[in-house]
């Protein structure tokens, strides 16, 4: 609710700018009020009433009122109460990320991951491994092999020849990428792979390989990097442009290991292939029936949009070689299994407003994402001039301090969950539950009052009451004649047992045709189509026609922000005689 709330009088509460020419509108208990503070929020919430005499008297009085508000709930001291600085604190936490850090090298950053997206790059790579918590005499021997693979890749590595004082040094001929791959790789995959890695694309790999392989011209060998993993350089062999294709499969798992269902898996297969390729056939509704791959039978066989390097070479051969929608693959074996896959759709790289909302969420859950705040950090330095000793979070602490003074749409806000805030307190303590709690109050406003709460169309008040038998009804009809009326429902309610339910009450107001047996049996509609449950067959009603509301409880809704309102006028003219409250009108008149 609260929220709510200050979301409506985020309207009414801004900072005043007080620029050299603005002039004071008015002053309540002596404090002044900026001319700045009523236009701001005059032209943002009447644009279509400017120029509206009438319109404009009607916000200076809201915008006195909340004021006036205020400044009540300020000397009650609710601004200092823990609760409200936690409060304030919250919404504030929730406002400022967008201020503490460098848009434009999230922009460029972005900007920059799209360009990458637009190809895929094929590279081979080598591997030393090397923990982050290695010890300094393995990392040295880790990235001393890193780097004499390098040079055995790149320019061949330099050996001695000759003998004595013949000596010479000569630098052999490179050595092929893949051969050395094998030879000193430390990635398990090498012996398999050669060190070859297929296609990637941005966000598959960490980012430093990411980074490595894109700023890298093809053909050549980047320079030693670092993972998590270890140390790395890597091939660019190829580039070309981005493609994403969307495809459905059927899939029949193969055990490893296990011939006999090896063959019975590829004679299914067939079979299913021979029901896919039939002019009638529904490819989504045989993958959500025969496929062994649950997760994507679920959804008819779709595996989704992807791109080079993203499944099993065996499968994106087969799915990238199709040319047309619609077109099915004959069966295929991956070492997940014989598949049937069919081409849902093609498409390159979508433009950069279609995707950045994407891009900018990958951007900030990776790791690059510290490029960002390295550059917030280094201009936040140059900006205030900051000692070289402070530390990271010291900078970003005095950032954060001075984010108001640096952003005037950020201190507007602020201030305005620091008014409503204030605001919602001193209303709900001083009107709301007030209203809500006052019984007697709220008797004497309606008895004052009750001639307002006539309806436009009339309601039965009373019972309707639903029994199981005649002799049940009678017992029912007396004790609705003779019991208190506040007693009655709980009286009925007895009738029934643990194992029977002999009787069902319902007390209200009921307008026509919302409820069918009050409409037959209370407004008296012999045209009303009435069936009862057959297990209570048996029904009447107790009570009566009435135009308008008998006692407050009858309109508890309208009553009550009735009172509400009237509670809050009176305690407006108490504040105003509380905090004098002084307009200077020929400023508000310019």
């Amino acid at each position: 609710m609260k929220r709510v709330f200050l979301t409506l009088v985020a309207a009414l509460c801004v900072l005043g700018m007080r620029a050299q020419d603005d002039k004071v509108l008015m002053t309540i208990d002596g404090k002044p009020v900026m001319l700045s503070e009523f236009k701001y929020i005059y032209e943002k919430n009447s644009q279509e009433a400017a120029g509206s005499q009438k319109s404009l008297e009607e916000y200076l009085d809201l915008f006195v009122h909340f004021k006036l508000k205020v400044t009540e709930a300020e000397h009650r001291g609710i601004d200092t109460t823990e609760a409200f600085l936690k409060e304030l604190k919250g919404y504030r936490a929730q406002a400022t990320p967008k201020y503490m850090t460098d848009n434009e090298a999230l922009e460029a950053l972005m900007r920059r991951t799209y360009e990458w997206q637009r190809v895929d790059r094929r590279v081979a790579h080598i591997a030393i491994e090397c923990p982050m918590t290695a010890d300094s005499a393995t990392t040295a021997e880790a990235l001393a092999k890193i780097n004499d693979a390098r040079e055995r890749v790149t320019v061949g590595k330099m050996i001695i020849k000759g003998r004595g004082g013949k000596k010479r040094p000569e630098r052999v001929k490179r050595e092929d990428f893949h051969v050395v791959a094998e030879a000193v790789s430390t990635d398990p995959s090498v012996k398999e792979n050669h060190g070859e890695l297929g296609w990637i694309s941005p966000f598959r790999f960490v980012y430093p390989f990411e980074k490595a392989v894109y700023t890298t011209p093809v053909g050549e060998v980047t320079e030693v990097f670092r993972s998590p993993y270890g140390f790395h350089i890597a091939l660019v062999e190829e580039e070309r442009e981005h493609e994403e294709i969307q495809a459905s499969h059927i899939m029949k798992t193969v055990p490893r290991g296990d011939s006999v269902l090896a063959v019975r898996a590829k004679e299914q297969i067939d079979s299913i292939y021979q029901l896919v390729i039939q002019p009638d056939a529904k490819f989504d509704e045989l993958a959500r029936e025969l496929s062994d791959d649950k997760g994507s039978a679920m959804r008819g066989g779709s595996l989704g949009w992807f791109g080079h390097g993203a499944m099993v070479k065996p499968f994106e051969d087969a799915v990238f070689a199709l040319q047309n929608v619609g077109d099915i693959t004959k069966p295929f074996e991956s070492r997940f299994g014989w598949h049937i896959a069919k081409l849902d759709g093609k498409r390159g790289t979508l433009p950069y407003e279609d995707v950045k909302d994407d891009i900018k969420k990958r951007v900030q859950r990776d790791e690059r994402s510290k490029e960002v705040q390295e550059s917030f950090l280094k201009k936040t330095r140059a900006e205030y001039n900051l000692p070289a000793e402070m530390s990271d979070a010291e900078v970003m602490a005095y950032a954060d301090e001075h984010l108001e003074a640096k952003y005037p749409e950020l201190a507007r806000l602020v201030k305005e969950y620091h008014d409503g805030i204030l605001l919602f307190d001193v209303s709900l303590e001083e009107v709301w539950d007030k209203a809500a709690k006052d019984t007697a109050g709220l008797e004497q406003f309606f008895a004052e009052n009750k001639a307002k709460y006539v309806w436009d169309e009339p309601r039965f008040k009373g019972i309707v009451v639903y029994c199981k038998d005649k002799k049940t009804m009678k017992t029912a009809q007396q004790i609705v004649k003779q019991a208190q009326p506040d007693s009655v429902m709980s009286y009925l309610k007895r009738l029934n047992t643990d194992s029977v339910k002999y009787v069902r009450m319902e007390k209200g107001l009921w307008l026509k045709e919302k409820n069918p047996a009050i409409d037959k049996y209370g407004f008296k509609n012999k045209k009303t189509e009435f069936v009862p449950d057959k297990n209570l067959p048996y029904v009447f009603v107790e009570g009566k026609v009435i135009k308008g509301a008998e006692v407050y409880t009858d309109d508890r809704n309208r009553v009550t922000s009735d009172y509400q309102e009237y509670l809050d006028q009176k305690w407006i003219e108490q504040l105003k005689a509380k905090y004098p409250v002084v307009i200077y009108r020929e400023v508000l008149n310019q």
